[in-house]
This record gives C-alpha cells, structure tokens and sequence, in this order.
C-alpha cells in the first residue's frame, strides 16, 4: 500500500513533469512572437511550434551515407538527458520530482552530455555545417559551463548543500533574507549564461542558417523528420530546464512545500507566470539586441564568470 507521506511528493512529481512537457514548445512561440511584435511584425501563432514538432514528426528521416549509428542514437540521449535533468530541478514543489538522485552538479553534468553528444551527431553526418556549428558550441561550452558551475555554487554555499530541493527550500523560507549581495552577483551571472545555454542574442540568432552566424542550428541542419522533431523539442525544453533551474537557486518564489488544493495551484501559477518570463526576456533580446561577432563572445562569457567568481570571494571571505 502506497505509504500517504509519500503522496504528495508523487502528486507534485506528476504536475512538473506533465506542466514542463506540455509547456515547452508553448515558449519558443511566445518568444518568437514577442520579437516579432517588437520589429512591427504580425509574427507566427503562439502554437505554431507544437505544430512543426507533429509536422516533422510525420515526416520520414534522412541521413547522410556518411552517418553511422550515433546519428540514430542521438536524438534520443540528447532528449533523455534535458528530460532527466530537468526532472532534477524543483519547478513546482520545493523537492524535484527525481529528488535524492541527483544535485546541481549532475544537472550540469547532463546539459553538457546533452551538448557533446549533439554535437557528435553533427560531425557525425560529414557536412561542413555541422563541423562548423560543433566547433562553435564546444568552444562556447568551454566558457559556459565554468561560469554556470560558478554561478550555481554560490547558490549551494548560501543554502550549505548542492541539493537543489535543499536550496529552493532555504529560499522560500528565508524571504527576502535570501537575495545577499553575493546571490544576486551569481544570479547575474547565471543570467548571462541562461542566453547562451539557449542560443539568444547576442549569443546565438536561433532564426538563422547563415554561415558567418549560426552555432546551434548548424548542427540540426541534417537533421530531418523525426530526429529534426526529437532535437528541436529537446531545445525547447532546455530553456524550461534553464529557466527552472534559475528560479530554483535565486528565484524560488511560489515553490510548494506542501500538498494542498492553495498551494499547488499558487505554484502551478508561478511556475507557469516565470516560464513565460523568460520566453519574454529572450524574445526582447532577440528583438532588441545583435549578435556579437564570435570573437567577441569569450569577453562577454569571461565576464561571467569573473562575476560569479566575485560573488563567491564576497561570500567566503567577507564579513556577514
């Protein structure tokens, strides 16, 4: 018999996972049509990806003779990674639904297994394309990951634990409390690297195939049907993973700590009010900002974890 204390964990783990699944093409639409109301611009229905995804879904998949079996495989791992780490982080209950089988650590360990094995498959097909946008991710993901790790680590020092269930409950508790010098110094940072986690300006232009411009698309350029479905949902899903993951350390408002019929609506409610948050944020980036040539990336990136860096000096050896 189903032990009653573990109940609401289960409930809470079956709304995040239906909520983060069912919403994630819903911001890359909410997103795209924010720029384009922002260029004067009538821009696609806010549900216009959910239905690329069935469109490419129906589609027969094409691969190039030079591909081998990864090409098959990495849709799948790339997708099972952004599922599982996301499962990991707390979106809508403080506990997250995979809760004491993981920290912020292998959350960031599956965004960059994810990211490898992504860009694997675009070497993989042979193209020059995919050679391209693999080389750029990598030497970005070499500047990213250092800031990301950084920036959640002043998160764990201020709640003593790298669990993110441990830290989105210290959060909520401690109020107003929580937002230190040294945490807002992280979350800046963490904000940086949230737009090139997700390929935004002035990071990466996510509607261009040019090829003085393009990172991530590149690499989905031989992809087609299902495994273009499979790539691009996984995407979209990352930035509920990202964006979760920043509400978690630094914005962990609205986070319930209890099963009742109030608390969970006020949490579906928020988590759903800060996911379309950040399809906004990045939809006026998009809009409002161009893309850095790529060799001026690393100072913007560098920046980043030179301020993480400051927000752990201030914490660890600065006075209360």
């Amino acid at each position: 018999m189903l032990d009653p204390a573990v109940l609401p964990a289960i409930v809470l783990g079956v709304v995040q996972v239906a909520l983060t699944l069912l919403v994630a093409p819903l911001l890359l639409g909410i997103t795209k049509r924010v720029k384009a109301r922002l260029q004067y611009r009538r821009g696609p229905s806010v549900l216009q990806p959910y239905r690329d995804l069935a469109k490419w879904w129906s589609k027969e998949s094409v691969e190039s003779d030079a591909a081998s079996a990864l090409t098959g495989a990495a849709p799948a791992i790339v997708l099972a990674a952004v599922v599982v780490a996301t499962l990991l982080v707390p979106i809508v209950g403080a506990r997250p639904p995979l809760a004491g089988w993981g920290d912020l650590l292998v959350v960031v360990g599956l965004m960059a297994l994810g990211r490898f094995v992504l860009a694997l498959s675009a070497l993989d097909a042979g193209s020059a394309f995919g050679g391209m946008g693999s080389s750029r991710e990598v030497a970005i993901a070499t500047l990213v990951e250092p800031a990301l790790l950084l920036a959640m680590v002043g998160a764990a020092l201020a709640a003593g634990s790298t669990d993110l269930g441990t830290i989105a409950t210290l959060g909520v508790a401690s109020g107003t409390s929580w937002y230190t010098p040294p945490l807002l110094l992280a979350a800046g940072a963490f904000a940086i690297v949230a737009v090139a986690e997700t390929g935004h300006e002035p990071i990466d232009n996510p509607d261009t195939h040019l090829e003085l411009t393009m990172i991530h698309e590149g690499m989905l350029l031989e992809a087609s049907g299902r495994r273009l479905a499979t790539l691009t949902y996984a995407a979209e899903l990352k930035l509920v993973l990202v964006a979760g993951l920043f509400s978690a350390a630094f914005l962990p408002v609205g986070l319930a700590a209890e099963l009742t019929p109030v608390t969970l609506l006020v949490a579906i409610g928020a988590a759903v009010a800060k996911l379309i948050g950040a399809a906004i944020v990045f939809g006026v980036l998009d809009a409002s900002l161009a893309k850095l040539r790529i060799l001026a990336l690393p100072g913007l990136l560098v920046t980043a974890s030179i301020v993480a860096a400051i927000g752990l000096a201030t914490r660890l050896w600065l006075p209360a």
